[in-house]
């Protein structure tokens, strides 16, 4: 519950900023004369000029965090999780403070690379954390949970931060860029308490503070929360291996569509929908919410049923959904897109993350996962410098196919999806169901000198 604590008050904080982002980007650099409202579209022209820098920010930070991803997950195997996500949490609340103090999109970038930094601490180490602890029957449940308490941040966050502007606008009076700053402020007072919380309550799980703890004490206590049978190899099996390196792909994939739909998603919306960063918000809020109601049931069928199939057709779902998104020409339209989506999303990744924890041994485990990162990671970096081009050079051209004009602006949706959905075959070609029972019957299989 700390671990989800602790994820919960990050979302939130960086919820509240999630829905005036690249408006404040846009203000510092004289994009913007006075502050978004109902009935104000940002021009076409302005927020093509913008989508480029925009990508580079979002690239800095998934690109220092595909650099430090695995090299802080294999450091919490060896010197503890714990204070790796100390410092991480300490970190997000510094960060937030200045990324509020920015000047301009220099500014952003650098405070942007810099949470890069602090991510690679705090999630590949805090999933690692989460998986020394949670039993493997019920892992898909125990990540249903994780995520049902974590998303709570990212559901009430956008909808906190669209009121919050609208108080500062309406209320305050600010004008531009100051309008947007004070939710940095409140977000970073939101996220200290993570950092007092993991002091005060969590537990060391990594495997070399446990058997340093071994070597002093035979008290129970000091146990690992789990042994699986995997942990007594030494090696990795062939087959294991395998699966783990079709994970690393996947996971490279996904990256690229997750970086290429993000930031475009905010410049589709300011462009055509609406620039009610308030409305924006409660969506977004409203979205995850329901999002929110299908990971721990989604959870539980992969622990009872299989992981396998909820984790592939989860994914093609949302990935169908995103590439519908561009489609539609209105809130309520983009609004139930984006709840289908989340919904499906929200199905698939309790099944994928426990997939992930089923084939990698609780001795490699912070180092393996920050290597899932990493991969993804390069792809989330990728993919924002090449939406932020797409965006930027077809955004403003119409295609004519048959009967059907198409605007330029749905290539990088349609692209996303389509590497996304790459990622969903590859995850259903080359892993195997890891469905508990199959998957301790297979590893007493692979040690069979185990007792």
């Amino acid at each position: 519950m700390i671990l989800a604590i602790d994820a919960m008050l990050i979302m939130l904080g960086f919820g509240i900023v999630a829905p005036s982002m690249a408006y404040y980007l846009i203000a510092l650099e004289g994009g913007l004369t006075q502050p978004p409202g109902p009935g104000y579209i940002v021009p076409e022209e302005v927020v093509a000029q913008f989508s480029l820098i925009l990508g580079v920010m979002m690239a800095s930070f998934m690109a220092t965090r595909t650099l430090l991803a695995r090299y802080w997950g294999g450091k919490s195997d060896t010197m503890g999780r714990k204070p790796i996500i100390m410092v991480g949490l300490l970190g997000y609340v510094v960060l937030l403070v200045l990324f509020g103090l920015a000047q301009n999109w220099i500014h952003m970038l650098l405070a942007r690379a810099l949470q890069g930094v602090v991510s690679a601490m705090v999630w590949p180490t805090a999933e690692a954390a989460l998986m020394d602890i949670v039993g493997i029957e019920r892992r898909g449940e125990g990540l249903g949970l994780y995520m049902v308490v974590s998303n709570v941040g990212f559901v009430l966050g956008p909808g906190v931060g669209g009121l919050l502007y609208n108080y500062c606008r309406d209320i305050l009076l600010l004008s531009v860029p100051d309008v947007f700053r004070v939710p940095y402020f409140i977000g970073a007072l939101i996220t200290l308490p993570a950092v007092i919380l993991t002091a005060i309550i969590l537990r060391e799980t990594a495997p070399g503070k446990m058997h340093r703890e071994d070597e002093r004490t035979s008290d129970e206590e000091h146990t690992p929360p789990e042994v699986e049978p995997l942990v007594i190899q030494e090696a990795l099996s062939p087959k294991r291996r395998k699966m783990i390196y079709a994970l690393y792909v996947m996971a490279m994939f996904n990256g690229l569509a997750m970086g290429l739909g993000q930031p475009i998603f905010q410049l589709f919306l300011m462009s055509k929908i609406t620039t009610d960063i308030g409305l924006i918000g409660l969506v977004i809020s409203g979205a995850g919410a329901v999002g929110m109601l299908f990971s721990i049931p989604a959870g539980r069928v992969a622990d009872r049923r299989g992981r396998k199939g909820l984790a592939v057709w989860g994914a093609v779902a949302a990935r169908g959904s995103l590439a519908a998104l561009p489609l539609t020409r209105d809130l309520v339209q983009t609004s139930v897109v984006w709840v289908a989506q989340s919904a499906a999303m929200s199905s698939s990744q309790p099944a994928l993350r426990a997939i992930q924890a089923d084939i990698v041994p609780w001795k490699l485990r912070g180092k393996l996962f920050g290597t899932i990162q990493a991969f993804f990671n390069a792809g989330a970096t990728v993919g924002p410098l090449a939406g932020g081009l797409i965006y930027g050079y077809f955004s403003l051209m119409v295609f004519t196919v048959g009967p059907f004009a198409v605007e330029g602006l749905v290539l990088p949706f349609w692209l996303a999806s389509f590497l996304g959905l790459i990622g969903a075959a590859l995850l259903w070609k080359y892993v195997e169901e890891t469905h508990p029972l199959k998957i301790s019957k297979a590893a007493e299989e692979e040690v069979p000198e185990a007792t």
